[in-house]
């Protein structure tokens, strides 16, 4: 079990099913479920946007996923509705972008971002900064310069299209977003729970190796310094 520092304690020790440990954070703003079966650990954010609590409780579970190095860490969106966008100067945000951008060239674990809802802002820097998106099909991503997110587009897509979506603002569907090969995977038959997230943790296993070793090549080609995350922070 990870050990949390004392601003971060496990406030609530909700319970276990199937093995599965489940803890809340954050005053019930984000809980991690490990899931030994699939050697796997969910991270929820239930509010869209970050603070500080958020920042720190993702921060962790990234710091655990070195040491620990589970499969799949997954990062679940949980929210439905959308947050603010104006989030700069959040101290601590450079660097868990930084961190997981970086997770895969350092481990072999595969860092997912799950999109649930409306992701804008920071939320949508810190999922294009994952190995990979998955996404229910209700999800909606807005397309705007905020941080280092044109920095991870234009890494995916080249800057021509990365320039164009955000200056457009666009906002797309998640299967848009499939079709410009940001999002890898789209669920159709997503209900509340981890049942959809867990379902494709349990599909993808036997990939997993391909998957680590794919997202760390692409990682070292186009790696993402500190210091360009800081920058467009503004820090």
């Amino acid at each position: 079990m990870t050990t949390f520092d004392d601003a971060f304690e496990i406030a609530n020790f909700i319970g276990a099913e199937s093995g599965a440990q489940i803890f809340a954070l954050s005053v019930d703003r984000v809980t991690v479920r490990r899931l030994p079966e699939f050697n796997s650990v969910i991270v929820s954010k239930l509010t869209a946007g970050f603070n500080s609590d958020d920042i720190r409780a993702f921060s962790d579970a990234l710091e655990a996923a070195l040491d620990e190095e589970p499969k799949f860490l997954v990062f679940d969106f949980a929210h439905r509705l959308g947050g603010s966008t104006t989030q700069y100067g959040l101290d601590g945000l450079p660097e868990l972008v930084h961190g997981a951008a970086n997770l895969i060239a350092n481990s072999s674990v595969v860092a997912v971002a799950w999109a649930r809802g409306e992701m804008i802002g920071a939320d949508l820097e810190f999922a294009l900064s994952c190995s990979m998106i998955a996404a229910e099909s209700r999800a909606s991503f807005a397309l705007s310069p905020y941080g280092s997110a044109y920095a991870f587009l234009a890494r995916k897509i080249g800057v021509s299209r990365a320039e164009r979506a955000m200056l457009d603002r666009d906002v797309l569907t998640a299967d848009a977003m499939r079709e410009m090969l940001l999002v890898r995977h789209v669920e159709n038959d997503a209900v509340d729970g981890d049942f959809a997230i867990e379902g494709f943790i349990a599909r993808s296993l036997r990939r997993h190796n391909a998957l680590s070793h794919m997202y760390k090549a692409q990682r070292l080609v186009m790696p993402v310094p500190y210091e360009l995350v800081r920058a467009a922070h503004g820090v």
